[in-house]
């Protein structure tokens, strides 16, 4: 199909966030759930907005070990899932928690997100003095974003889930939009909060036996944290629409924890992955107690890294994991992240050029390899992006 100059021009036209559920409580443990109805696809969207806001008084003491991730934990699971027609099926499209996210965003851009109040004065309520957090806050080590000191915290984050590949050139992320024609309303999204128990150990770390939290609303000495979620409408024109039918992404994160716990040679199994079409696979490596929050990442615990399908044939070479880290530098321009590495299929933002992992033959295995120091409580988060189904109509080969 041959588009206009002018048609070629609205291919693309993000409208601004949408409203789905404005003023959910926070609450430790706690979750939340934006079911189909509430998520309007009239207008396609081209991902997802959470808006999460929150007062955190820290008193008496100083926490042991803060997680360098901050108030991102406090958003531990974010699930989205749905009934796609291309499928015939439920689907997952994400399945990750904020902080992971956020350092997988942090490898491809600066700065991905608003992360403010991270430092206060400490003193009343209100007296702090607030600052967003430094625009290379990933970075080796992760710095910037929660001290764990005691003081008032007025916290307010913001993180997007698109719903194209990560680093997707524009013209392409239409590719992708999320539409009522193939969805319905059968989308939904479930949240699931950390748990802040004070004087142990939680979803912002390690506190000392001392310390404790109290949660009010952001700005105020009462009331409770809020979640806000929007959707990302995004107009194409009636033409580019009509002919286009959009695939669609997954982003599963896979924990593991005992396997990084013991001392394994260069070839240590690390996590089976599915052996579909992907553009990209992140690794994040560090200590914790409570999952997912880290209490440290660490580049020294997975010293090598590798992608091998069938046991023997070598898609990424099972290397120092530092010489898989220059790829991010060079592709990007963004800060080596302490912890996380990346495999990337798609530096140059067409995800047609993807590891067509679909194509290995039944019995087959795709896996990730690597050399483990083993250390305790050592865990990891793997993500892998997969393409469950290419954009067609407008986009077709």
């Amino acid at each position: 199909m041959a588009l206009t100059p002018k048609q070629v021009a609205n291919l693309y036209r993000p409208q601004g966030p949408k409203a789905l559920l404005l003023g959910t409580a926070w609450s430790s443990n706690g979750k939340m759930l934006v079911s189909g109805p509430q998520i309007d696809l009239s207008t396609g969207l081209e991902g997802f907005r959470i808006v999460f806001k929150i007062r955190d008084v820290i008193g008496v003491a100083n926490m042991t070990t803060p997680s360098p991730f901050g108030y991102f934990n406090l958003i531990k699971r974010i699930f989205i899932t749905g009934k796609n027609s291309r499928a015939n099926g439920n689907v997952t499209l994400w399945d990750i928690d904020a902080a992971t996210l956020a350092a997988i965003q942090s490898a491809h851009k600066k700065k991905p997100y608003i992360y403010s109040g991270v430092t206060s004065t400490g003193g009343p309520a209100g007296a702090g003095v607030f600052t967003e957090s430094i625009s290379d806050a990933m970075s080796t080590p992760i710095t910037g974003l929660f001290t764990g000191a005691t003081g008032t915290y007025d916290i307010l984050w913001s993180l997007d889930l698109p719903a194209y590949p990560f680093h997707c050139s524009d013209y392409l992320k239409p590719g992708y939009v999320l539409r009522s024609n193939e969805w319905g309303d059968s989308l939904q999204i479930r949240i699931e909060f950390g748990g802040v128990t004070s004087g142990s150990d939680g979803a912002l770390g390690t506190d000392a036996g001392t310390t404790t939290h109290t949660f009010t609303a952001r700005g105020s000495a009462s009331g409770s944290g809020t979640v806000d979620i929007y959707g990302l409408p995004v107009l194409s024109g009636t033409a580019a629409d009509n002919a286009n039918v959009p695939g669609y992404l997954s982003r599963v994160a896979t924990p593991v924890t005992t396997t990084l716990q013991s001392a394994g040679g260069l070839n240590t199994k690390l996590v089976t992955l599915e052996k579909q079409n992907t553009t990209k696979i992140f690794t994040l490596i560090g200590t914790s107690t409570t999952n997912p929050t880290f209490l440290t990442t660490s580049d020294t615990n997975l010293t090598t890294l590798g992608m091998l399908v069938g046991g023997n044939r070598i898609v990424r070479e099972n290397d120092d994991i530092f010489a898989h880290k220059q790829d991010q530098v060079r592709h990007y321009g963004t800060q080596p992240i302490q912890g996380l590495t990346m495999f990337d299929f798609a530096p140059a933002g067409n995800p047609m050029s993807n590891f067509s992992a679909s194509e290995a033959g039944a019995g087959t295995t795709l896996e990730l390899r690597g050399t483990v120091a083993g250390v305790a409580n050592a865990q990891g988060i793997f993500v892998q992006e997969t393409e469950q189904f290419a954009p067609a109509g407008l986009y077709a080969a």
